[in-house]
């Protein structure tokens, strides 16, 4: 996206100030059912990278605001790198009104990445710190609201582009990269003492489910180069190596996972055959072995994920645009096929993430349309 600020200012947060919203929510998209709703007041260029809710009325959602970045010219060789520099969102509401949430540890430089409700009053999120010269991932950062407010737990020290945060009733696991490329430890487990290592079997972790302390799926990608995909799953005592294998040896990788019950487990991503195309590839987990469920029009880049229930025993996840000019759309799962389903018409917005709302058939959509806060509900 194009930046004109010169400079980035502080976030101004204060818990528990509601933000009076203009206008209506408009229709997006009547044939499918989805309409956008009021967004959150932020400042400056900003988008929502993550929601939650616990149900009805217990939405939270995180994201940046006030994004600043500069590509410094001239640059050495082909690559220029961008520094960018932004302030953390943090807000709860109903999914139409919001509230300022506050994030102790870190009121500016920074963004929250990750968001997940164990109920209304156990909820977690988790971030990353900015680095000083606007370059790569900073220090990771974690916040729990246990019902009387946030509070910031100290992050795992050799995490570093902390990628998702899954909460269980007794505790938490985050997932990222490691801090060297010596260390392989990518998977942390917090039991209200401290940060467990885990090792998963690789170093490239991006989204990470657990259901209890012994039921905890991760996938990414592994290998030398970071090009093949990789699933795994925690029984409480060991990691075991679930990648389907119909993705050993090719360029792939996993980008969410969906388990529902020890026999319906979801992985979506992307795969490439020998001399193919990059295809959008999803497997479904039977409790005996995995099964391809093809996706239509597979030649887009990969299903964005995440992957969440429809509320009506179906999925969703995120159609990755092709181009600049496609409609937001996602992918829905039901009837025993994928189907694109359009949320709104027009270029210029994009989503990042889902969640379904327990209890009803609520689905919501975040991300951003032309820098500002962008989010879409379907009931």
């Amino acid at each position: 996206m194009k930046i004109t600020r010169t400079k980035y200012a502080p976030a101004v947060l204060t818990t528990g100030l509601a933000i009076a919203l203009a206008g209506p929510a408009t229709a997006a998209q009547a044939d499918t059912g989805w309409t956008e709703r009021p967004a959150p007041f932020t400042l400056g260029t900003s988008a929502l990278s993550t929601v939650t809710a616990a149900g009805p009325g217990a939405v939270w959602i995180g994201g940046y605001q006030w994004r600043y970045s500069r590509t410094h010219f001239p640059c050495l060789g082909t690559y220029c790198p961008t520094h960018v520099h932004q302030n953390p969102v943090l807000q709860s509401g109903t999914g139409s009104s919001w509230s300022w949430n506050s994030t102790p540890g870190m009121p500016g430089a920074g963004q929250i990445i990750g968001v997940d409700a164990v109920s209304a009053t156990d909820v977690w999120a988790a971030g990353r710190r900015d680095r000083s010269d606007g370059l790569g991932c900073g220090t990771a950062y974690v916040a729990h609201n246990g019902g009387d407010g946030w509070s910031e737990l100290p992050a795992p020290d050799d995490l570093v582009c902390l990628k998702d945060i899954d909460g269980d009733a007794a505790g938490a696991w985050v997932a990222g990269a490691p801090g060297t490329a010596q260390e392989r430890v990518s998977v942390y487990r917090w039991s209200g003492e401290g940060w467990a290592p885990h090792d998963p079997g690789s170093t490239r972790i991006v989204d990470i489910e657990a259901h209890a302390s012994d039921d905890v799926w991760a996938v990414g990608t592994d290998s030398e180069y970071g090009n093949e995909a990789f699933a795994a799953h925690y029984d409480g005592s060991e990691w075991r190596d679930m990648t389907p294998p119909q993705l050993k040896g090719t360029s792939s990788a996993l980008t969410s996972v969906l388990a529902r019950a020890a026999d319906d487990v979801w992985v979506i991503g992307r795969g490439r055959d020998k001399d193919g195309p990059t295809e959008a590839r999803s497997y479904h987990w039977d409790g005996t072995a995995w099964q391809e469920v093809p996706v239509p029009d597979a030649d887009r880049p990969h299903l964005d994920g995440p992957l969440v229930e429809d509320g009506t025993g179906g999925l969703y996840t995120i159609d990755a645009p092709r181009s600049t000019t496609d409609d937001v759309a996602l992918m829905r799962y039901s009837g025993g096929t994928w189907t694109r389903e359009t949320v709104a018409a027009g270029a210029g917005a994009r989503l990042y993430d889902l969640a379904h709302v327990p209890g009803t058939r609520t689905v919501l959509a975040v991300g951003a349309r032309d820098g500002k806060p962008l989010v879409f509900a379907k009931d």
